[in-house]
């Protein structure tokens, strides 16, 4: 009997054969996106900034800087953004240390309050703070009598405060819930006080913690422009600024100078919070306990009452917002009514499916679909098409970068995380320069904002598919290949049925982006390209503040719809991925 012969090196070799070409092409495809889509807008930018007529010139930057009104928008940015990230830093880390250090009651109320502004444009903090605050506000008129309002660097410092703190709340969260409580209880049980504990202890082990939560808020702050155009009245920062010398002086050299100024701080927060968060995961112990004694009554209902004051800002916010929809006429007539909801006739381009509905109907359902919610429609159909592409292409980086690690890979991993140093308002800009150009077809369409949005939030979507990737045994993916897999069947019956909460999770959170984006998408939208988080500034603009707060009522229902359809589908929220992440 002749014996077997031995599987010869070639058969083994095919696979991997295979899957080296798929990834490599895989991995050129991502880096020619990034760098056309990324890279590509920035560098028009820079060099707008820096040439005139072919030559190199600084003319642009000493009109900058020569300019008191203009320079001023930069001082009072770094103003708005240093002022803001002490107050939101510090009160968004007593709110985690109460949620992970006490057993105060009411923490999953706490915690899900908190992230409500997540789910809504920044500028909904503006608006309520208006009907609040306002030259004819509630409080400030009709309460207090007084003419003190709420306008300028004091608005936007409130504004921004309740905007970033889920963002600095997540990062605090994750520290203290990661860090060893037995090292507290350790070293009271050795003499120290409690308050001595605090600070030679538990500060100690989260300071990269909070300095990351701190660099996240002021990025956040010093390139948002949803709540400085609504509540900065005249007070000007970079944001504002160069939207007013593009599209209202029409110097997009200028325009392109404030966005080069405006990198500088950005990049410099993003890189510094990289290196924290690196740092703060070296501090993490693998083996920290959850478990918590039970508070001393003091300590338990002080940090109750504390984790209450954000908490009902927050809700106060979205109370407000919510009135100000439905009733008649604010503050003067609190009848309840729909005919906010009726919007003028925005016009713009709609999508096809509501087209065909449109001709279907008559009268004042026609007018309602085709045009008076025609912003919505494209914010929705926006929001799909972004979500699934962005949660596609961001788990395609991560599984490259995770588990097949080719040749060149940091590359790829440094184009990732890169978009999250860019401001919107800077990348919207370089998206005008570098594609309004002819031969580029998807200029002036909805297409270009689609691939903005991604492009803006590419980082956050592909360290989320790597932490979840992370989790996943290579073994596993190896025995599916050696067992006759080829590479595209390993990847979607092994890899991804296993990263599938995360996949949705990056949905979720791509969609929410797309609905509420207004810095990224500011330049791109046009009489014909509508959507539905813009219209809300400009209703408020033409004094249709009570429409404005309906806009922006209907954006939250939607994203909240979306929410409950992710529990429903993965039995996780989408809000908890992300505070994972972070």
């Amino acid at each position: 009997m002749k014996p077997k012969k031995e599987v010869q090196g070639p058969t083994i070799s095919a696979p991997v054969s295979s899957d080296r070409w798929l990834v490599g092409m895989t991995m050129g495809f991502l880096l020619a996106v990034l760098a056309f889509f990324m890279l590509y807008p920035v560098y028009d930018i820079c060099k707008l900034s820096f040439l005139k007529g072919g030559t190199f010139t600084l003319q642009n930057y000493q009109s900058y800087f020569s300019n008191p009104r203009m320079f001023r928008s930069l001082t009072n940015s770094l103003y708005v953004a240093i002022v803001t990230t002490v107050i939101t830093t510090i009160s968004a880390f007593f709110f985690a240390y109460g949620l992970t250090r006490t057993t105060i009651p009411g923490k999953n109320i706490f915690y899900t309050v908190s992230t409500f502004p997540l789910i809504a444009p920044s500028i909904i903090q503006g608006l309520a703070l208006i009907l609040l605050f306002g030259r004819n506000g509630l409080i400030t008129r009709h309460l207090l009598n007084t003419d003190w309002n709420i306008y300028g660097a004091t608005g936007i410092i409130v504004a921004e405060c309740l905007y970033c703190f889920p963002n600095a709340l997540f990062i605090l969260y994750t520290t203290l819930s990661a860090v060893d409580t037995r090292l507290d209880e350790a070293a009271q049980s050795l003499g120290a006080s409690a308050l001595k504990t605090f600070f030679k202890v538990t500060l100690p082990s989260a300071k990269y913690g909070i300095a990351s939560a701190a660099a996240l808020v002021f990025n956040l702050t010093i390139t948002d422009f949803g709540v400085p155009v609504v509540i900065g009245g005249n007070y000007s920062v970079l944001a504002t600024e160069i939207y007013q010398q593009v599209i209202g002086m029409q110097r997009f050299d200028l325009g392109a100078t404030i966005s080069v100024i405006l990198l500088i701080p950005s990049v410099g927060a993003f890189l510094l919070n990289y290196y924290l968060t690196k740092k703060s995961y070296a501090l993490i112990s693998g083996q920290a306990r959850p478990f918590l004694q039970p508070s001393r009554p003091f300590k338990k209902w002080a940090f109750t009452i504390y984790c209450w004051i954000p908490t009902t800002f927050i809700l106060i916010v979205f109370i407000t917002v919510f009135a100000g929809s439905f009733v008649k006429t604010w503050p003067y007539d609190f009848t309840l009514t729909l005919k906010h909801f009726d919007f003028p006739s925005l016009g713009g381009n709609a999508p096809l499916w509501t087209k065909f509905w449109a001709s279907v109907l008559d009268g004042q359902w026609k007018s309602l679909i085709a045009y008076k919610y025609a912003p919505i429609w494209n914010s929705l159909w926006v929001s799909v098409l972004v979500a699934l592409g962005g949660a596609s292409l961001t788990l395609l980086a991560g599984y490259i970068v995770e588990k097949k690690r080719p040749r060149g890979v940091g590359i790829l991993y440094t184009l990732s995380v890169l978009p999250a140093a860019i401001p919107g308002t800077v990348m919207g800009l370089g998206y005008i320069l570098a594609f309004n150009k002819p031969y580029f077809f998807i200029y002036g369409t909805f297409w270009i904002i689609i691939i903005n949005i991604i492009i803006c939030n590419f980082t956050l979507g592909t360290l989320s598919s790597i932490a979840n990737l992370k989790q996943i045994d290579r073994s596993i993916e190896e025995a599916a290949i050696s067992l006759g897999a080829d590479p595209i069947k390993s990847f979607t019956q092994v890899v991804f049925p296993l990263t599938k909460t995360a996949f949705f999770s990056n949905i979720t959170f791509f969609f929410m982006r797309a609905m509420t984006t207004i810095s990224a998408v500011i330049f791109l939208v046009s009489a014909k390209v509508k959507l539905a988080a813009i219209e809300i500034i400009f209703l408020d603009i033409d004094g249709r503040t009570a429409s404005a707060n309906a806009m922006c009522t209907i954006i939250i229902i939607l994203v909240v719809a979306m929410l409950v359809a992710m529990r429903l589908i993965t039995g996780k929220s989408g809000l908890k991925g992300m505070s994972a992440t972070a």
